[in-house]
C-alpha cells in the first residue's frame, strides 16, 4: 500500500511544488549595471500569448463539482477492473478526465506551445538607469515562457541583453537565474559565454538534477515515515502550510499530510496488501507515464530538472513505445540533457578559468518531499545540496558531519568552509570561494532579504568572495518569522529539534476535521421536510 500513497503523494505533491510563489526582486536593491532576472517557474502564461487580456493558464484550476463528476464516472471502470480483471476503460476513463485540467498547459509531441499559448519574451528596448547611475534590480526581469525548451529562452535573452546593452550603452549586464532560470542560464553560458556578463549568480539550481522531478519522472517514488513525519511538521511547526500549499485549501491540505503520517506510522494500511499490490503492478506502469506526458513530461524545461542517474529510465518510462511520436521532444531534451545538463562542471570550469564571475546560492535545512528515496538528504525540499553546488558535501539532515570528517578538515586546511552547525562542508563544492548557504529557506521562497545577498555581490569591487564581509558569511540562517537573514552561528536550531511524531495530535486533527464536516452538512439539512 505504501506503492499507492506514494504515487498518489507524488502527483499532489509535483502538481503543489509549482504553483505560482513569490518570485520578483523587490526594488531595494541597486546595482551599478543593469541586473537581468530569470525567474523560475510559475509566472503568468495565456491561452493566447500576443494577448495579455486572453485567460490566465500558468495555475491549474479544477471547476466546482469536478471531483465528484469524475469519482461518479469511475465507479463502472473500477468494478469492472476488479471483477474481470480489466482496467483499460479504468485507464482511459481516469486519463480522460484529468487531461482536460493540464491541456491548456500542456506542450505538444515536440515540446512546443502549438496552441499559441505562452507569453512573450519582454523587449529590453528601455534605458532603466535611475539619477544617481545605478539599476535597480528589479528593472529587467523579463517575462519568458518557462515551459520550453531553456536553449530556445536562451537564444531569446541573448537578444534581451543586446537590446539592454545597446538601450543603456552599458558593455555588460549581471545574469541571475532561479530554479529553472538556472537551466536557461546554464543553456546561455554554453551557447554564448559570458563575454557580456560581469556578474553570474546561479539562485538554487539543479546541476545535478532537482531530485523530486528527477525521481518522480523515473517512477522512484517511495515513502518512509520519518520523512513524512519531517516534512509535516516542518511546515506545520513554522506555519508555511499556506505557502507549501500554494493558497489551496491549508487545512485540508494538513489533514491529507496527517492522514499520511499516520498510516505510515502504524502501517495499517499493508493490511491489505496482497490484493491492493497485484491491481497497482497492473495499472501502475500505465498510468502513471500517461498522466506525466499530458503534463509536466511534455515540457522541455522540467526535463532539464531529471539527473542523469535518472535520466533514460525516465524516457523509457514515459515515452516507452511512442519514441517516434514524441521524437521532436526528445531531441529536445536529449540536447540539453547530454549537452548541458552532464557537462555543467566543464562548462562552469572553463568560463571560471576565463574569468567569469560566477557565484552560487544554495539552501539547506528544510526537508524534501517524502515520497522520494534517500529523503533524508539536505536540501531545499527539492534540491539537494550537493546538485545545487555541484559536490559541496552535506551530513544527512538529522545529522553533523562526523567528529573524524571535521578532524580531517582540520588538518587538510579546509576547516573554514564547514558551516558552523557543521552540517555542510562547502569546500568539496565547484565554487567553494564563491557559494553561499542560507539555512531553513525553502526552494519556492524568494523573500526580500534575499535581494541583500544579490546586492552586495553585485555591488562589489572585484571578485566577491565569502570572506569579503561580516555581513555576508558563507552562511546565514533564515528567520521566517521577522523576515530576514542573519549570519549562522554555532548554537543555531535545527528544524530537526521539532521533529516528532505527534501521533496523537495529529488523529486529534484529522477526527475533528472530520466531525466539523459532518457538522456542516448537518447543519444545511432542512429537517422540517416531510413531517
Amino acid at each position: 500500500m505504501k506503492k499507492w500513497i506514494s504515487v498518489v503523494l507524488t502527483l499532489i505533491m509535483t502538481a503543489l511544488l509549482f504553483v505560482p510563489a513569490n518570485a520578483a526582486l523587490s526594488k531595494k536593491e541597486t546595482a551599478p549595471l543593469p541586473t537581468v532576472y530569470l525567474m523560475g517557474q510559475g509566472f503568468t502564461l495565456y491561452a493566447d500569448k500576443n494577448d495579455t487580456k486572453s485567460e490566465k493558464i500558468h495555475e491549474i484550476n479544477v471547476p466546482d463539482g469536478y471531483v465528484g463528476d469524475v469519482a461518479k464516472s469511475l465507479i463502472r471502470p473500477l468494478l469492472k477492473g476488479l471483477t474481470a480483471n480489466d482496467w483499460d476503460e479504468w485507464l482511459d476513463t481516469f486519463v480522460n478526465a484529468v487531461e482536460p485540467l493540464f491541456a491548456k498547459q500542456a506542450l505538444d509531441e515536440n515540446g512546443e506551445a502549438s496552441n499559441g499559448s505562452g507569453v512573450n519574451f519582454s523587449s529590453g528596448r528601455a534605458n532603466k538607469r535611475r539619477a544617481d547611475g545605478t539599476y535597480t534590480l528589479n528593472a529587467y526581469t523579463p517575462n519568458y515562457d518557462w515551459r520550453l525548451d531553456p536553449y530556445v529562452t536562451a537564444d531569446q535573452l541573448h537578444v534581451y541583453i543586446g537590446q539592454i546593452l545597446a538601450a543603456t550603452g552599458e558593455t555588460k549586464v549581471n545574469l541571475i537565474g532561479r530554479s529553472i532560470g538556472s537551466s536557461v542560464l546554464m543553456a546561455y553560458l554554453e551557447r554564448y559565454g559570458a563575454d557580456e556578463l560581469e556578474n553570474i549568480v546561479l539562485y538554487c539550481p539543479s546541476f545535478y538534477g532537482m531530485e523530486v522531478v528527477s525521481r518522480a519522472f523515473s517512477g522512484k517514488v517511495d515513502i518512509d515515515p520519518d520523512a513524512v513525519n519531517r516534512f509535516v511538521n516542518y511546515y506545520a511547526s513554522t506555519g508555511q502550510m499556506d505557502d507549501l500549499t500554494g493558497g489551496l485549501d491549508a487545512e485540508l491540505m494538513q489533514v491529507v499530510l496527517d492522514v499520511v503520517s499516520l498510516s505510515v506510522t502504524l502501517h495499517s494500511l499493508d493490511l491489505p496488501a496482497n490484493a491492493l499490490e497485484r491491481i497497482y503492478e497492473q495499472i501502475y506502469g500505465r498510468l502513471y507515464p500517461r498522466l506525466l506526458v499530458k503534463m509536466y513530461g511534455s515540457m522541455p524545461s522540467f526535463w532539464s530538472l531529471v539527473g542523469d542517474d535518472d535520466y533514460e529510465e525516465a524516457k523509457a518510462l514515459i515515452f516507452g513505445g511512442q519514441e517516434d511520436v514524441y521524437a521532436g521532444l526528445i531531441e529536445k531534451i536529449d540536447r540539453f540533457h547530454y549537452q548541458n545538463l552532464v557537462r555543467s562542471e566543464e562548462i562552469l570550469q572553463g568560463l571560471i578559468d576565463e574569468g567569469a564571475k560566477l557565484h552560487i546560492v544554495a539552501k539547506y535545512g528544510v526537508p524534501m518531499v517524502p515520497v522520494i528515496t534517500n529523503a533524508d538528504t539536505d536540501g531545499d525540499m527539492l534540491t539537494s545540496v550537493c546538485s545545487a553546488t555541484l559536490g559541496a558535501t552535506a551530513a544527512p539532515i538529522t545529522g553533523t558531519l562526523s567528529k573524524d570528517y571535521q578532524q580531517a578538515a582540520e588538518q587538510n586546511g579546509t576547516a573554514k568552509y564547514l558551516s558552523p552547525d557543521k552540517h555542510i562542508d562547502a569546500s568539496t563544492g565547484i565554487l567553494p570561494d564563491h557559494t553561499w548557504f542560507i539555512k531553513n529557506l525553502a526552494h519556492r521562497s524568494m523573500p526580500e532579504c534575499v535581494n541583500d545577498v544579490f546586492g552586495e555581490i553585485l555591488n562589489a569591487d572585484g571578485y566577491f568572495t565569502v570572506f569579503d564581509s561580516e555581513t555576508l558569511p558563507q552562511y546565514l540562517e533564515y528567520d521566517l518569522q521577522n523576515d530576514e537573514l542573519s549570519p549562522l552561528t554555532e548554537d543555531a536550531a535545527d528544524i530537526a529539534d521539532t521533529w516528532k511524531p505527534d501521533f496523537l495530535l495529529r488523529l486529534v486533527n484529522v477526527l475533528r476535521y472530520i466531525f466539523q464536516k459532518i457538522a456542516d452538512i448537518l447543519r444545511n439539512i432542512d429537517f422540517s421536510r416531510g413531517q
